[in-house]
């Protein structure tokens, strides 16, 4: 009887981790885009050896809204294989594709670029028009993507606010 009470207290002691809607508030969203939210969308589901949750927090115009994944799991090995070849800050030179390669009117593609200041470590991948911060912190990977206008800096700047503002509840 004590080993079950025992068992029992151990399990209510563990804290639940929390998904991907539980990270950000409304108002948190809503100050670093500058417009009020409408509503969220929470996803989970298990890809290979990770288990992601989503949250798809809408704004009044679509194309505003903000996006939070929580990746978990063999997150090193998804951050070595994915972000081994980010580029630190302090290069000067921009790796594109060719001009060739690119269709009229679309941004060159970047090679993923170290950010600075969030996380155990942070790489920004895409560019001004399709982008995402990914911060690593111990076992979770935080995904920020936030629409919108503005220049890649900028939205690098909301997604690393944002980001704080998750790593804090993690």
């Amino acid at each position: 009887m004590l080993t079950l009470v025992a068992f029992m207290l151990g399990f209510a002691a563990t804290p639940r981790t929390p998904n991907a809607c539980e990270v950000l508030t409304p108002r948190d969203v809503a100050k670093v885009q500058g417009t009020r939210y409408t509503s969220s969308k929470l996803t989970e589901h298990d890809a290979q050896s990770m288990k992601v949750s989503q949250c798809f927090y809408a704004l009044p115009h679509l194309s505003d809204s903000v996006t939070v994944d929580l990746i978990r799991g063999d997150v090193k090995a998804f951050w070595k294989h994915h972000f081994a070849e980010a580029r630190d800050d302090d290069e000067k030179e921009r790796e594109t594709k060719p001009v060739a390669n690119r269709t009229p009117g679309s941004e060159p593609e970047n090679r993923p670029k170290r950010i600075e200041g969030v996380g155990d470590d942070a790489v920004w991948s895409g560019n001004r028009l399709a982008g995402a911060l990914y911060v690593l912190k111990g076992d979770t990977i935080v995904r920020v993507s936030v629409g919108g206008a503005g220049s890649q800096e900028q939205k690098i700047e909301k997604a690393k606010v944002l980001a704080a503002r998750a790593l804090r509840k993690l």
